[in-house]
């Protein structure tokens, strides 16, 4: 057993059980080789997964009493569709803001430069919303 993995189990009674991940830091989480992504997201990659990352295979998918099934596609069917108002609404609401980001920087230039940011990445320490892509790990995981 690698070390990465490791990190993600603790012993119970003598057996090796999985750490609960609500307790975990940010960066064992990403040592096992888990990105930041939305609960969706996570199914529709697990859909894929267990398809051989094949999307028309997750179209197809014959298992329906399985809990993720309805989530295949990677969009929440319990949802009802926004009426042709809710959606104006929101379409104005997001114009505003924006307008409201590109007048309004998040930060005045005397803050950057104040920073310990040095310019070559991102500073040690901070939490990275990552891309919804599915990271590999070396010697699998769990399935």
């Amino acid at each position: 057993m690698n070390l990465h993995r490791q990190i993600g189990l603790e012993q119970r009674g003598g057996d090796d059980v999985g750490r609960d991940p609500r307790c975990m830091r940010t960066d064992e989480l990403e040592q096992l080789g888990h990105a930041r992504v939305s609960p969706l997201r996570a199914l529709r990659l697990k859909c894929l997964d267990c398809c051989n990352e094949s999307a028309q295979e997750v179209r197809l998918c014959t298992a329906v009493d399985c809990a993720s099934w309805p989530f295949r596609m990677g969009k929440n069917p319990w949802l009802s569709p926004l009426s042709a108002e809710a959606r104006a609404q929101r379409a104005d609401l997001m114009r505003r803001n924006r307008v409201s980001a590109l007048t309004t920087p998040d930060k005045t230039q005397v803050q950057i430069d104040a920073s310990d940011f040095d310019g070559r990445g991102v500073p040690n320490g901070t939490a990275v919303d990552l891309l919804p892509t599915k990271r590999r790990v070396a010697g699998g995981g769990a399935s």
